[in-house]
Formats: structure tokens, sequence, C-alpha cells
């Protein structure tokens, strides 16, 4: 059980070697001409092997959080570290000034041939991101004392966020044939939904924190890792492809949902290391 103490380091660490090698996929893997992924990149592989290896390492590490299923919320995830409520408000003032700046976006920016209810689905998705950041801010304050019916519900507006981050981040790409340049981002979000529905199953339904540990963990490492990797290759003179202003966006506010995960995934992490007698 100790180790699982090393899962959120572990995460956050994997996240550099996962920025250089998203980065090097991005510089090599794409023709300057067309912008069209070119044949036999191995970047791409070993980004992917990357992944796949962290995904391994993630399970071994959650797998003994599968004997605190009957714990109780505040055993697992109360606290009044200073550290985490820090990061919580910094991921929910992220979120809260992404959503403005993402409703500014929507306002002034015209897409052709958009449709009326593509416009209306991202405005309501600004108007959620940013409920998100403030229901993130209070959800830490309130993992400092007894979980109430009023407080608990402050997990399900994070996930009905993810689920319309996920949403909206496949409508602006799935038109797209360049699938290389933003799968990886995809499959991170649909990470990011699960990690949320496993916080809130911690307190309605049965809880699975070794469920919500892991897929906190991947989440954290992939949305990073793209994001980076991203910017990374722009600093080193990438100019093939040309992600627009909302996309980068969406990646930073991804981001700043796995900054609360790992938080999160940090108090879980040293609780179930801790003395067993504090878990019982």
């Amino acid at each position: 059980m100790k180790m699982t103490k090393v899962l959120p380091i572990l995460a956050v660490a994997l996240c550099v070697p996962g920025v250089v090698l998203r980065a090097l996929h991005m510089l090599n893997g794409f023709d300057i001409a067309t912008g069209l992924p070119t044949v036999g990149d191995a970047w791409i592989w070993y980004f992917t092997m990357l992944l796949v290896a962290s995904a391994v390492a993630y399970a071994i590490l959650a797998a003994p959080l599968r004997t605190k299923k009957s714990v109780p919320f505040e055993q697992l995830l109360g606290t009044e570290s200073t550290g985490f409520r820090m990061a919580a408000v910094i991921a929910g003032l992220l979120l809260f000034a992404g959503g403005l700046f993402y409703l500014y976006l929507t306002i002034t920016t015209v897409e052709e041939d958009a449709a009326g209810w593509a416009r209306a689905l991202e405005i309501a998705y600004s108007a959620v991101t940013v409920a998100c950041g403030i229901c993130m801010v209070a959800l830490a304050r309130a993992q400092g004392s007894e979980m109430t019916a009023q407080s608990a519900m402050l997990t399900l507006v994070p996930l009905l966020w993810s689920c319309l981050h996920l949403l909206v981040n496949y409508r602006m790409t799935c038109v797209d044939p360049i699938l290389a340049s933003f799968a990886f981002g995809l499959v991170a979000d649909v990470l990011v939904v699960l990690a949320f529905y496993h916080l809130a199953r911690l307190l309605y339904g049965k809880p699975r924190p070794a469920a919500f540990a892991f897929f906190s963990a991947i989440a954290t490492t992939m949305a990073v890792s793209d994001l980076g990797g991203v910017g990374l290759s722009s600093l080193m003179g990438m100019s093939t492809l040309d992600w627009s202003a909302k996309m980068l966006l969406r990646g930073g506010l991804s981001v700043a949902a796995c900054v609360f995960l790992a938080a999160e995934l940090a108090i879980l992490c040293g609780k179930a290391a801790a003395p067993a007698q504090e878990l019982e």
C-alpha cells in the first residue's frame, strides 16, 4: 500500500518525457508542405508506448486501493491541506478565467458554415466551465469538513463540464483529416470524463477509489504531455499545423482540470499510505 503514494508523483514526472516525445512527434511526424502525417514516423509509436507503459504502471500502483471501497469519502479525501486547497483554487481560477475568455472568443469569432446550435453549445460550454471553476474551489473547501448532500452535488458540475468539453472538442475536430494531431487530446478528454465520473461515484453509487486513481493519473500524464508537446514544438519552430486559439484554450482547460484531479489523487494516495487505523 505504501507504493501507492508514488502514483501522483509518477503521474506528474512522466509528463516530462511525454512532452518531449509529443513535441518530437509534432516536429517529425507531419509533412511540411501538406501538413499530413508522414509515413514511417517512429515518434508517434514511442509516445504511444510511453503512455501504454504509464497506464500499466498506474494500474499496478492503484490496485491496492480496491480494498478501500467501503471507506467513507471523508476518510479517503477529507483534508485541510493548504497545498491541496491552493492547487484546487489555482485550477478553479484557471477554469473560471478560461471559461470567460472562451465565451469572448465564441462571441467575437465568426466561423464559416457554423450552425446556430453549435454556437449555442459553445456558449453553454463556456458558462459550465465558469461554474465548474467555482465548484472546484467550493468542493476543496467542503472536503475540510463532513460532506453533506449539498456539498456532494459539487462533484456533478465538473462531471457535466468534462462531458461538454469532450463533446465540443469532438465537434471541432471530427472533420479534421489529420487524426494524429488531435487524437491524443481526445483520448485524454475521455479519461478526464472517467476520472470525474469516479470522483462523483465516491459519493454516489458504489465507490471505486482504484478506478479514480488510475484515470486521474493517466489523464494527467496524457493531457499535460499533449498540450506541452504542442507548445514545445511551436517554440522549436513547428509550423506545419495551425491550432486555433479555441483549440489551444480547450487544451489548457483540460490541463487545469487535471491539476485538480492530481491534487485529489495526491490526497487519496497519501491517505491510503497512512497507517491502517486512519482509514478504518
